[in-house]
């Protein structure tokens, strides 16, 4: 199984959508409405330091989703490398 590798020009995380079908609730909920790519420029790179399934995965983030992940993940996770 191949790894998608990180992207230099878009962030890959996912954050809330705002559609046509989304009503009511909290804004940024994620389980009100749906998800989509981030669109801001990545500045870092993270890294999983250990993978649990084998595969090592990584992926670009803007500084507000690697914000948000080590809110989510803490910090002994992942590395950050800025690109």
């Amino acid at each position: 199984m191949a790894l998608t590798p990180p992207d230099l020009k878009q962030c890959q995380a996912d954050v809330p959508g705002n559609g046509p079908f989304t009503i009511g609730g909290e804004i940024g909920n994620p389980r009100n409405g749906y998800r989509v790519r981030c669109k801001n420029k990545p500045t870092v790179i993270a890294t999983e330091k250990v993978a649990a399934d084998g595969l090592q995965g990584s992926m670009s983030l803007c500084d507000s989703c690697r914000a948000a992940f080590l809110k989510q993940m803490g910090e002994d996770y992942a590395t950050f490398k800025s690109i």
